[in-house]
């Protein structure tokens, strides 16, 4: 029997729920497992409270100060975040000091940094908290989408800290283990290019995969090759979703209901989930139209009818009622955030893109700052880097305007956009000097061919060019890298434009990828969008994908973690 590619997806859960059980079974006894908040819906990924009842775990608490567990044996299941492991060592500290005897073991994910350790041993607590790592494998969220879960984009881009990149080099390396090796690699950007270093640094010490197992091609970008695709408004019905509703790991929630968006379970959301906007609604309305036919014809059935009815068709026509309810209940609160904006906001964000109408652009921005800080922050950042910066008297009003409204709490905010590469001030602006001039962001833009051709009208209804999911303004630089990579035969002259690029490294086997699986990842976290639109490409090439990162991201998200790093 061969084995699918689910099959071998599926191994990853199992990979992980094992890391887990065999640190369980060699803490004896009873015991009380209490977890970081954050890694409660990651726990539930990959282990159920059955499995962890059967290796010994009583009671489960959410940590939180003040906790009163009942078993002497505690383990604390925490992220390698300073703060989180000191409240952890607090708890500890002073269950130790009402309660003698307990034995106290700490789950440290992804790994145990060095300052933890040197903050054991502050603590007074060396030789008597034991420490393990605990690295989970990649989570699958949605179809063949892989997530890491752990966010690297303000570590890698503001801190410039790359201590959390072997972690997701292990996923990968892991990954292919189950898969196999790829016949063809590329890797655009610094952190792409360690990662594959690390990879094959763990291929020498940890093994490599075995020669009978292969896939086709892998494909790693940085994040900073294309910023611009976060920042954009995205118009897919996933993309817009991410905006206004809260997905965490698979699963949304709008208001007091939840739904877990899974395209096997839920066929409402496998059918609306990669199509533009425009068109998912009407065809929610379709499906609506169409269940309520089916529920009054059930008005009219005879007993043996009914009877069939209800063994056999009640039940999911029940589920898909609900999950219709979910998906329209989900586009109304999308039409009710941007309403009439979205013409007025998609203008400005293709004027942005084509370096056209600077000064609307920027009465635009500034206008929205009180109402939709974090949509003019896109816009701004956006238009920095379509422009090659920003001018001092473009910046000041804009953050004088922002620090009014929203509070002086926000005045390392510029600094930290500017830090990330999302923002950078030039001294003059060239375009008023020069009005034939194109920036170093559109010169690149125009060699990789991420604007669609005018002359050939963009379908948004039946798609045939990955620029759909910005209603055809522009196409992701990592739809456009697997778009290149798939037609190295019958477009060399765009490959070799993508090899010549700065930061471009590629090894193996030049040609039709075979087999026909690709493994895309995006260090710094990936959008729905650019996950739609390399969907799109999958089905018209006829390849298979895996999309990795460490996590999936919106141009909001961005903006928070930096207001909060």
């Amino acid at each position: 029997m061969d084995v699918t590619l689910d099959d071998r997806l599926a191994a990853l859960q199992q990979i992980s729920q094992r890391k887990l059980v065999e640190i369980l079974d060699v803490i004896p006894g009873k015991k009380d497992l209490i977890i970081e908040q954050k890694l409660m819906k990651i726990l539930d990924s990959f282990v159920g409270v059955t499995v962890l009842k059967k290796y010994g775990v009583d009671k489960i608490f959410k940590f939180a100060q003040g906790l009163k567990p009942t078993n002497i044996q505690r383990i604390y299941l925490v992220t390698c975040d300073l703060i989180a492991c000191q409240n952890a060592f607090d708890q500890i500290r002073s269950e130790m000091s009402q309660t003698p005897g307990l034995s106290h073991h700490m789950l440290i994910a992804p790994f145990i940094p060095i300052t933890v350790n040197n903050l054991l041993e502050e603590n007074g607590l060396s030789g008597l908290v034991s420490l393990r790592p605990l690295a989970w494998e990649f989570i699958r969220t949605d179809g063949n989408v892989l997530s890491l879960e752990m966010p690297l984009f303000t570590d890698l881009y503001y801190h410039k800290d790359s201590s959390l990149l072997p972690a997701l080099a292990k996923n990968l390396w892991t990954l292919r283990m189950v898969m196999g090796a790829p016949n063809f690699t590329l890797a655009l950007g610094k952190h792409s290019q360690q990662l594959l270093k690390m990879i094959a640094s763990m291929d020498d010490s940890l093994g490599a995969p075995s020669p009978k197992d292969e896939f086709g091609a892998l494909i790693v970008m940085d994040r900073s090759q294309d910023f611009v695709s976060t920042l954009l408004t995205p118009v897919t019905y996933l993309g817009l979703l991410s905006e206004v509703v809260d997905i965490n790991i698979g699963n949304a929630t709008l208001g007091t209901s939840q739904t877990k968006l899974d395209p096997t379970k839920d066929q409402v959301y496998a059918e609306v989930r990669d199509k533009h906007f425009s068109d998912a609604f009407p065809t929610l309305r379709t499906k609506a139209k169409a269940l309520k036919s089916e529920q009054e014809a059930m008005q009219s059935m005879k007993l043996a009818e009914m009877k069939h009815y209800v063994q056999n068709t009640l039940q999911k026509t029940t589920k898909t009622k609900q999950q219709l309810e979910f998906h329209i209940s989900a586009c109304e609160a999308a039409v009710n955030a941007l309403a009439s904006k979205f013409e007025d906001l998609h203008s400005i964000e293709t004027s942005i893109l084509e370096c056209n109408r600077r000064a609307e652009c920027l009465d635009y921005i500034l206008r929205n700052i009180d109402d939709n800080p974090a949509r003019s922050l896109r816009l701004f950042s956006l238009l920095s880097i379509a422009s090659d910066g920003v001018t001092n008297n473009e910046i000041l009003p804009l953050q004088k305007a922002h620090l009014h409204a929203h509070g002086y709490q926000h005045i390392p905010l510029f600094h930290k956009l500017e830090s990330s590469g999302l923002l950078s001030i030039k001294t003059e602006n060239m375009l008023k000097r020069l009005p034939n001039w194109t920036s170093k962001w559109m010169a690149n833009a125009k060699r990789l061919r991420l604007f669609p051709n005018p002359s050939k009208p963009i379908d948004l209804k039946g798609p045939t060019c990955p620029s759909y999911v910005f209603s055809g303004s522009y196409i992701p630089v990592i739809a456009q890298l697997l778009n290149i990579v798939n037609s190295q035969i019958t477009d060399p002259k765009a490959f070799e434009e993508l090899v010549n690029t700065v930061g471009c490294s590629f090894s193996g086997i030049q040609g039709p990828i075979h087999p026909q699986t690709v493994v895309v990842c995006v260090v710094g976290g990936i959008t729905f969008n650019e996950i739609s639109a390399c969907r799109l490409i999958e089905k018209s090439a006829g390849i298979q994908l895996v999309l990795t990162s460490d996590c999936i991201l919106t141009g909001t998200k961005i903006i928070e973690s930096l207001q909060n790093a």
